[in-house]
């Protein structure tokens, strides 16, 4: 379910900065801005597998 919630979510956001986009410099930094979450969200996906892996090895 909360899976469902973060795609809704991204979706959403995704939306509102197509939306406001209204010139090519805007779509650049638009298009930046979501680069740079998407980085973030593959560090914080590379961290918890990690954190999950650890856990793993102390059963």
């Amino acid at each position: 379910m909360d899976q469902h919630l973060g795609r809704a979510f991204s979706t959403e956001v995704v939306r509102r900065e197509i939306d406001a986009i209204t010139s090519l410099d805007e779509a650049k930094r638009a298009a930046h801005l979501l680069l740079q979450q998407i980085e973030v969200q593959r560090q914080a996906m590379d961290l918890l597998i990690r954190m999950d892996w650890d856990s793993n090895d102390v059963i």
